[in-house]
């Protein structure tokens, strides 16, 4: 007994360090995501379907994830932001990850395939193509990744409106898919000024390397928040229950957004950048959980 209850001992930490490459609580906020994907479709959806598009998107999600980190291991490891990860730091084996990540691709997409539906399938595939095969390389190559890495970002969002059987030909889809989008736009914008230095150390191309005055950043930073303010007011015809004081409240913390970004802009230090990114991090779920309410009680 005691043998055994060395081994569960030392098998704890380990996996928890194959935990940790799942990136848990970017998982939570992506599972958060396709779950208001899934109520703003309109259609009505049991316990069961949404517990089914929560797994199947959290398996393709967690291996984007650790592929992600397995491509990047080497420049992780040069960054004070990221050198304590579990492949940097030498608690998992790269080989390891490897098969982990290549493991959960295929366990989530035949979870998909047979518990959900085909369109969130192909949603989630070409979330994690993107995200895999063609955000991560770029970053060493142009500081566009940010903006290509929106779409990927968004894309759990459709995930949870198909899982849903909601149509991608309504324009509420749309609206959605483009409220992320812009809301990843601030968010990293202040994560690449804050850490510019590390970010040129390990030698990716972030537009706060290739413009230290952070004025480029800061301008799509703006040119984010003030796109969440317009789709804020565009969801009123299309998501019909996006009315009254809940459409006010997705305006206000969408200019809250915006003023937080015209700051930076005005004064692009270390102290706005924190404060953009604190705004950004309260925006998304605020905005989430009024669209929530609006499909739930108007």
């Amino acid at each position: 007994m005691r043998i055994e209850s060395a081994s569960l001992a030392s098998l704890r930490p380990q996996i928890a360090y194959y935990i940790e490459l799942t990136k848990p609580r970017i998982l939570i906020m992506i599972l958060v995501t396709v779950v208001m994907g899934m109520v703003a479709a309109g259609t009505t959806v049991g316990l069961a379907a949404v517990f089914h598009a929560c797994v199947g998107t959290a398996l393709v999600a967690a291996s984007a994830s650790v592929m992600n980190q397995w491509l990047e291991r080497d420049r992780d490891a040069v960054m004070k932001r990221t050198c304590g990860r579990p492949l940097p730091a030498g608690r998992v084996a790269s080989s390891q990850a490897a098969w982990m990540g290549w493991a959960l691709l295929i366990v989530g997409t035949l979870y998909l395939i047979y518990l959900v539906n085909l369109p969130t399938l192909w949603c989630g595939l070409a979330t994690w193509f993107l995200y895999v095969w063609v955000y991560t390389p770029l970053k060493m190559v142009s500081w566009t990744n940010t903006l290509v890495g929106t779409l990927p970002g968004a894309l759990p969002v459709w995930m949870g409106w198909t899982a849903a059987e909601g149509s991608l030909l309504d324009p509420g889809a749309w609206i959605l898919l483009g409220v992320v989008i812009a809301w990843q736009l601030p968010h990293f914008m202040a994560i690449a000024f804050m850490y510019r230095e590390q970010y040129e150390a390990a030698g990716y191309k972030m537009i706060t390397v290739t413009d230290r005055s952070g004025l480029g950043a800061g301008l799509h930073a703006i040119l984010g928040s003030v796109a969440l303010v317009v789709l804020a007011f565009l969801a009123i015809p299309p998501l019909g229950f996006l009315s009254g004081l809940l459409c006010l409240g997705c305006v206000a913390v969408s200019v809250w957004m915006l003023l937080s970004a015209i700051r930076f802009v005005r004064q692009p230090d270390m102290v706005t950048a924190r404060s953009m990114l604190r705004v950004s991090l309260l925006h998304l779920p605020l905005t989430m959980l009024l669209i929530l309410l609006a499909a739930v009680l108007v």
